[in-house]
Formats: C-alpha cells, structure tokens, sequence
C-alpha cells in the first residue's frame, strides 16, 4: 500500500506539492493530510539521509510542532541508486548561452539559466550521494536541496524567486525579468558549483575559522602601553567581512552578512593562522 493510500485509509484528505498556509508559506511539502482539525505535513525522503538532513527535519518537526500545533511526518523509501549525473560541459555551455541571451530575450535566457542551474544543483547533489529519485519541480528541487545541507537559506530565497519566473515563462505568464545583478550572480552560481567551488554560509564559516584565528589564540602580543596588538606586517588585524568577500567572490551579500556577524561574536580583529 503507498503511503499516500494509507493516509487516505485512515480518514485523511490528501493533497501533493501544496504550498503551506501562513506563516510557513514558502514550503512546499510533498503532500499535505487533512483531518477535520487535524495537519500533517508530509516529506518523502530517500534513505540513508545526510546528519544535515536529519537535523533539519527534527527542527521543522519542533517548529511546526511550536507554532502551529501541526505534525510532520517523515516518509522514506531506499534508494534504487542515483540517476546518471548532469554534463557539467553542457552547464557551462548554457550559463554562456544564457549571458548571451539576457540583452535580447530575457525569458528565453531564464529558461537557459535555470536548465544549467539545476544540472549544477543536481551534479552537487550527486557528489553529495544525496541525488532524488525522481524528477522535482524546481522549488520541491531547492527545497530539498536546503534541508539536505547544500544550499543556505539565503541562496534557497534566491533560487525560489527566480524558479517561480521561471515557471510563470514556461507556462505562458508574464514574469519580471531579474536585475542584471540577480542575473549575473546565478549564472555565477552555477559556475562555482559546476566547478566545485561553491560555498554556503556554514562552508565560509569553516573555512574562515581554519584559516584565522583571535590575536590572543596565535600569541599576537599585546602591548599595554600602546593599548593595542604588536601586529607584524601583512598578518593584521585583518577583517572578517573584507577577508570573506575577497575569498568568496561568488557568495550572497546576505550570507557573507550572516557570516561575519557569528564570526564577530569572537572578535573584530582577525590573525591568520600561520602568524610567526
């Protein structure tokens, strides 16, 4: 018996990919199941999932639980094993087809954009052993793709705005098109993670604390009479947010934001690990 029947077996209405009601309105879960006062929002995932994965889910479980008094069910099924993965020569190829489009017909660069958007989501997801099953729509894909870790919820806003212009041209509505900068950051996006350069808010975050450190941890001396570190030339102080953006040149602004500010939460003054 599917899960879907078994619901409906137990007196549940049940609908498929419905965006939620206020204030979870930007989700959309894989089915919904109604009971005279009774909602249970339903995920379908294949196991095994990522910790990340897991983590996620209990949060919403929590959050749902908290704010609404609503359940969320967890359906799984194992994996038959992932579909062949995307050719990143063709990613790269429609990102520059694309740019090329965007002065003369932007509906027609979205549709391109968005097409080597979701390879390069999908090539991601492969190398994560996190690949769906089955075809998603575009916002089900990035949602997905958020609660497994791959995408902050930063570049998840993002992409769900540009995926719902891509749905409006594909079946013949009216979209605004993305600003040159929007546009120009996604097909920069595509390119990072077709070629393994991608980062979310917690990758930056690592990677910044690998790298650098407080004056105090790295032995940065402190002078009492001038108030201040004795910093040697070219290892500081150096600044979270300049020391990010020079890094992660393809990163969200919202995100380098977050960063810096859970960085700054140990200090303003920054040393790199190597000093001496």
């Amino acid at each position: 018996m599917s899960a879907r029947a078994r619901y409906e077996a137990d007196g549940y209405d049940v609908s498929l990919n419905e965006r939620l009601p206020e204030p979870f309105e930007s989700f959309i879960a894989d089915a919904v199941a109604r009971r005279d006062d009774e909602f249970v929002v339903v995920e379908v995932k294949a196991t095994p999932m990522s910790d990340d994965a897991s983590r996620r889910l209990e949060r919403l479980k929590k959050t749902f639980a908290d704010d609404c008094g609503w359940r969320l069910d967890v359906v799984t099924y194992e994996r038959d094993g992932p579909p062949p993965e995307p050719d990143l020569a063709l990613v790269n190829r429609r990102v520059r087809e694309a740019q090329q489009l965007a002065a003369v017909s932007p509906d027609a660069a979205s549709l391109v954009l968005w097409s080597a958007i979701e390879g390069a989501l999908l090539w991601e997801a492969h190398q994560r052993m996190i690949a769906p099953e089955r075809p998603l729509p575009p916002r089900s894909l990035i949602q997905q793709l958020t609660i497994d870790g791959v995408l902050s919820d930063n570049q998840a806003a993002e992409l769900k705005d540009f995926a719902s212009r891509r749905d409006a041209i594909a079946h013949g509505m009216c979209a605004d098109a993305p600003s040159p900068e929007k546009f120009d950051w996604l097909g920069r996006f595509a390119l990072a993670l077709a070629e393994g350069r991608h980062a979310d808010l917690h990758d930056m975050i690592v990677w910044f604390r690998d790298n650098y450190a407080s004056p105090e941890e790295v032995g940065v001396p402190f002078v009492s009479d001038l108030g201040d570190y004795l910093w040697v030339e070219g290892n500081g102080p150096h600044d979270a947010e300049e020391v990010l953006r020079n890094q992660f040149e393809d990163a969200l602004d919202a995100d380098i934001d977050e960063a810096v500010r859970i960085i700054q939460d140990d200090s303003f003054e920054w040393a790199r690990r190597d000093y001496g």
